[in-house]
């Protein structure tokens, strides 16, 4: 021991092998962290994350982000959005059902002149709100046809939800 060395201090590979020891440590504490910060960070909701069920063609499409219209709006969980929407959709004798789960809802509106439109509904249980999107699968033009069906959609799952 040297008159200036404390008798504490470490030798450089003692200190080595310290700072090698710690390494997992630190490593776990900044996943840890990480995981952390993800869990606390607000989620995107489906509808962001899907940009509004976005429209490519807005002469054809209608989705809850387009002009004069909004997501559906519901109280309590997401079983009870998705059986008010599911029992909105009941009126709509057009719609078949093509793919569900517990927060989508997939559908193919026939019209009456042969062609096929889809519907897609997008549960967003932290807000209680539906987003939408109702495009047509054939032609560039539906001559107002979505915002019409979505506008009724949109009226019955109201009458729904006061009931």
């Amino acid at each position: 021991m040297t008159p200036h060395s404390s008798p504490h201090a470490l030798s450089p590979h003692a200190q080595w092998l310290v700072q090698l020891a710690t390494l997992p440590v630190k490593l776990l504490l900044a996943l840890l962290l990480t995981l952390l910060l993800a869990l606390l960070a607000p989620m995107r909701s489906i509808a962001q994350q899907a940009e509004h069920l976005p429209c490519d063609s807005p002469s054809n499409c209608v989705n809850s982000a387009s002009e004069g219209l909004a997501p559906l709006v519901y109280a309590g969980d997401a079983a009870r959005g998705l059986a008010l929407l599911k029992a909105t959709l009941a009126h709509f004798p057009e719609a078949s059902l093509t793919a569900g789960g517990p927060l989508r809802l997939e559908l193919i509106f026939h019209t009456m002149l042969g062609f096929k439109d889809e519907v897609v509904f997008v549960l967003e249980p932290a807000g209680q709100k539906i987003q939408f999107r109702s495009r047509s699968l054939m032609g560039r033009y539906d001559f107002g046809k979505n915002r019409s069906r979505m506008v009724a959609v949109v009226a019955q799952f109201q009458a729904q939800a006061r009931n």
